[in-house]
């Protein structure tokens, strides 16, 4: 009801909550809700919004080494497996939080699916800013798997296949040099 609250104030919000309870509880909490969640735009707008902080603020490392650890630990594949239904309201966070996972494979099915979708600014804009987070530290792991293509091959169609999505922007051009 109160969506400008939401888009002013949310993130301060869901990071002051993250770190006075446990992060991992936060974000289950708000992810319960969102999948039967009738408004989609909100839904869509909220999971943003909670993958941006659950990729750059320092109160969710926790949240995020899970999911880095999510191919080798048992909790980590269901925190996971427990976003994922919420995160599918927004198709750039899902791809992200699949590439924080690992799941490498699931990340070129969706990209391959972004294809099929009407590409519109607002989509090409998060996916630019995907782009500019894939240089920053949280990704380097992503970045490190690109050097054994043979091991990765996923991540690398993934990668490739974002660029082919990419009009030539500043984004386009980093990526391209990346790869």
């Amino acid at each position: 009801e109160e969506r400008p609250l939401l888009e002013a104030r949310g993130t301060l919000i869901v990071r002051q909550l993250c770190e006075l309870l446990d992060t991992k509880t936060v974000f289950v909490t708000l992810e319960s809700g969102l999948p039967h969640e009738e408004d989609l735009e909100f839904a869509a707008q909220m999971v943003q919004t909670l993958n941006l902080i659950a990729l750059t603020s320092p109160e969710a490392m926790e949240l995020r080494l899970l999911l880095k650890a999510s191919v080798t630990s048992d909790e980590g594949s269901t925190l996971f497996k427990t976003l994922y239904p919420a995160w599918a309201h927004n198709p750039v966070a899902l791809l992200s939080i699949c590439l924080i996972a690992q799941a490498y494979e699931h990340a070129s099915e969706l990209v391959l699916q972004f294809a099929a979708m009407e590409i519109s600014l607002p989509f090409l804009l998060q996916i630019d800013k995907l782009v500019q987070l894939i240089e920053s530290p949280v990704f380097t792991h992503v970045r490190l798997h690109l050097l054994e293509p043979e091991l990765h091959p996923f991540l690398l169609k993934t990668m490739w296949g974002l660029l082919m999505l990419l009009p030539q922007s500043p984004a386009f051009h980093t990526l391209k040099h990346r790869l």
